[in-house]
């Protein structure tokens, strides 16, 4: 191409001027995904720092029913019922979505592997209940990876990094009113899930030694993402029943 006009300045080609815009997007999302930078603690510490990432995670048995207000990937908002037993001793959860009117959506189980026992559309479309067992872990149970870093960041809100062994990324956030969110970044740090818990003004007071948030707010990013919020109607600990599944 020879210069035309100004010097310097270049016929304009549709296909180069093509990839140019989709570098300039991909180099303004890279530059929005990056991980939050984790300060060092300094004292003073506020009470129980050096635990408070641990908060968030379940560490007995417990059954969960949650009211569920659910925006689907194709745009659908559908309000649902939702029972979840989670037992992290063995690394186990057990998900039932129930319609209004009763009708089971989805019953799978991850026990070492997806096990779906009913998915009826949309939740049986490929990868669907996956993604869904791995939000329902993400959201009760501590991550598997390994720890690579902690400390504070959004003013003095205690952060834990874990590393899985896919390259990605968790971020376990836990502020000073107990709040938290967890985040999920791919192997490229692009985010892929985000979890915020809320708790009432009252929770100090726990169920047992634990603290079980009355909200959950899931946001799943991307072409095929979602969200879910879930309002806690019920929290049952198996474990002081001695029961099994």
């Amino acid at each position: 191409m020879k210069p035309i006009g100004i010097p310097g300045i270049l016929r304009y080609d549709p296909a180069i001027g093509k990839y140019a815009l989709l570098i300039s997007v991909f180099l303004i999302v890279a530059s929005c995904s990056s991980l939050p930078e984790i300060q060092p603690f300094r004292p003073p510490l506020p009470k129980g720092s050096e635990n408070r990432c641990e908060q968030p995670f379940v560490k007995n048995k417990w059954q969960f029913v949650h009211s569920i207000r659910a925006v689907l990937p194709n745009g659908q908002r559908q309000s649902m019922i939702g029972t979840i037993i989670v037992a992290p001793e063995r690394n186990r959860v057990h998900c039932i979505l129930m319609s209004i009117e009763g009708l089971v959506l989805l019953d799978a189980v991850y026990d070492q592997k997806v096990i779906v026992n009913r998915a009826v559309p949309p939740f049986d479309e490929p990868g669907m209940v996956q993604g869904l067992i791995w939000d329902v872990r993400l959201m009760f149970l501590k991550p598997e990876g390994v720890s690579t870093g902690s400390g504070v960041v959004e003013e003095r809100s205690a952060i834990c990094r874990y590393k899985n062994g896919d390259g990605s990324t968790v971020d376990v956030i836990v502020q000073l009113d107990g709040n938290w969110r967890i985040d999920q970044y791919s192997s490229f740090d692009f985010i892929q899930r985000s979890v915020q818990g809320f708790f009432a003004e009252d929770h100090q007071t726990g169920v047992l030694g634990e603290f079980i948030p009355e909200r959950l707010e899931l946001v799943a990013h991307g072409f095929m993402g979602y969200k879910l919020s879930m309002n806690l109607i019920e929290a049952i600990p198996l474990f002081s029943q001695g029961l099994s599944e």
